[in-house]
């Protein structure tokens, strides 16, 4: 009579398996709805506002250099912004530096770096970003 006796009980999947797969359920419920919201809003239809704003001043061996912060203050996204800062003394340009950065996206900032020969402190630093691509 081999075979008989008490029926074989199948394992229970233990607790940790079951946090697991309810914290990947979470988890992939969240992106989701992420990834939802963000497609119903439509911010990608937007033109980006670029604000630039020099954030402070250092020296360097070579000069200075001014660390400029942009803003993306829309939801569209902006590739290639160019920032030009200018010295100016009274109305007389004294020295302008620019710089490129790759990609701005929407509701973001990304900071760079202006470099001066002539100290910034000294005059009236004007700050603009010229223009963008189309990602």
């Amino acid at each position: 009579m081999a075979g008989r006796g008490k029926p074989e009980r199948t394992p229970r999947e233990p607790l940790l398996e079951w946090i697991s797969a309810g914290l990947g359920l979470v988890l992939t419920l969240g992106m989701v709805a992420v990834i939802g919201q963000e497609a119903l809003r439509g911010d990608s239809d937007q033109l980006p506002a670029i604000e630039v704003k020099a954030a402070r001043i250092a020296s360097t061996p070579s000069g200075f250099v001014v660390e400029i912060v942009a803003a993306n203050r829309t939801g569209g996204t902006a590739a290639a912004v160019q920032v030009e800062g200018e010295l100016k003394d009274g109305e007389r340009s004294v020295e302008t530096s620019s710089l490129t950065f790759d990609y701005v996206p929407g509701h973001a900032e990304r900071k760079g770096g202006l470099f001066f020969t002539e100290d910034p402190r000294r005059y009236r630093l004007a700050v603009r970003a010229l223009g963008y691509q189309a990602p």
